[in-house]
């Protein structure tokens, strides 16, 4: 189900689970730091600049405390604000890895795993900002850093002190396997994290369709039930109509009235019948190969037969020799779309035809309100109604987007300037194509 254009990476939601694992983290980075400080102020007798202590400290636990009600408070969070809060982790870092030795500081490389984690969770767009972030910030501290035990130096251009040549190597050997390392991130762990996002989706959809396939199959059992009771009550009414007809046969009003009863008692058995053959046709997954140009007139004969103060317009020419896959709830669940856009615009709906390669369009236009938020969050629930409260029970959309995805179609909802538009998205079929599940 699909209800509008997707939308820009910055503005896509992660939900709280992502946040607990920023918090977190931040929690990590604090603990880390802290003991760093810690170790190599009171054991190592190393000096560090007193802002680090007066001022990054506090700020740490501060940034790490509001990270933690922020996972517990909210419900989502937009990848943008969660890039921001990433890229003040990686602010706070380097403001600590440049008071306290810069690149020749042994936890440089915590700088990689704010890149690990926007790789696991937030797609290359921000993992690219990220790197960019981390690989500038790395070469920034080479040449810009307090070294360690030396306080008063005021963060300008340092070489660091060793004059060893195997020293500076290793160092310079550091900063190549941490680009080496960013690049592997990106190249590696972003693939592997948006397949495994795939994966769960499909295994969410997967789940979704058995869970509505199981809704369908046990309303169709219940409809087949209660046709097959109410068989028995009808026929019994028939018999008792032919009983009456014999007896006053002599009272031309009363032969009409009872032809009428007649008449009806027979559509009801005869729709009756049709529910019985639909809850098989669900039950059994069986379908059939019907032409649009058979389709799309007999779905406008029956439209403007269930509702004669509407015409349904077709735009479009219905284009030859093309098929679908079909069954005995297709033609009631586009009637129920239909039924929908005529009562929300009051007006008469308008049915468009679009195809390309492998699909078909059938685009329903009114000239409504548009759908209500509630509706397009919920299409695939029942009991969603589009109409007025009390006028519906809320199970024709439903149905009609079970029946759709049950033939490999989707249905999509929009709301325009001009009203709402439901497009009916089904594959096509070849005339040779086997009938069956």
């Amino acid at each position: 189900m699909e209800t509008a254009a997707t939308e820009p990476w910055y503005r896509v939601s992660l939900g709280q689970e992502t946040l607990r694992y920023l918090a977190n983290y931040f929690a990590v980075q604090s603990l880390v730091v802290a003991l760093f400080v810690a170790a190599f102020y009171f054991y190592w007798d190393f000096e560090f600049p007193q802002r680090l202590i007066a001022i990054f400290l506090p700020l740490q636990l501060l940034c790490t405390a509001a990270a933690f009600r922020l996972a517990y408070t909210a419900q989502m969070v937009q990848t943008k604000n969660y890039l921001l809060l990433l890229l003040m982790s990686v602010g706070l870092l380097v403001w600590f890895l440049h008071d306290s030795g810069g690149h020749t500081n042994p936890l440089i490389s915590l700088l990689l795993v704010p890149l690990a984690m926007s790789a696991a969770l937030l797609g290359w767009q921000a993992s690219v900002i990220i790197a960019l972030v981390v690989v500038a910030a790395y070469a920034g501290l080479m040449n810009f850093y307090v070294p360690l035990g030396d306080a008063e130096m005021s963060g300008h251009h340092h070489h660091h002190d060793s004059n060893s040549q195997l020293a500076q190597l290793h160092l310079y050997g550091m900063w190549l396997t941490f680009c080496l390392s960013a690049l592997l991130i990106l190249v590696l762990v972003i693939p592997l994290a948006s397949s495994i996002r795939k994966q769960r989706e499909y295994i969410a959809r997967q789940r979704e369709q058995a869970l509505q396939d199981e809704r369908l199959v046990a309303m169709a059992t219940f409809a087949a039930s209660a046709a097959h009771q109410l068989g028995t009550p009808l026929s019994t009414l028939s018999v008792l109509a032919e009983d009456l007809a014999e007896e006053f046969k002599q009272e031309d009003v009363v032969q009409e009235d009872l032809s009428l009863m007649a008449e009806q008692i027979q559509l009801c058995k005869k729709t009756l019948h049709s529910m019985m053959q639909r809850a098989d046709a669900i039950r059994n997954q069986s379908y059939e190969i019907v032409s649009l140009m058979d389709l799309i007139p007999k779905i406008s004969s029956q439209f403007n037969l269930l509702n004669p103060a509407y015409v349904l317009s077709v735009k479009t020419d219905i284009p030859e020799s093309v098929f679908l896959k079909s069954d005995e709830t297709l033609e009631q669940a586009i009637l129920n779309l239909l039924d929908n856009a005529a009562r929300a615009g009051e007006d008469n709906p308008a049915l468009e035809i679009d195809t390309n390669e492998e699909d078909v369009c059938l685009r329903i236009l009114d000239v409504g309100p548009g759908f209500s938020a509630s509706v397009l969050q919920n299409v695939g629930q029942p009991f969603i109604s589009t109409r007025e409260k009390n006028e519906g029970m809320g199970l024709g959309l439903f149905l009609s987007n079970a029946t759709i995805n049950r033939l490999g179609g989707s249905l999509k909802l929009f709301t325009a300037d001009t009203g709402s538009i439901a497009e009916v998205w089904l594959p096509k079929a070849s005339p040779q194509d086997s009938v069956g599940a």
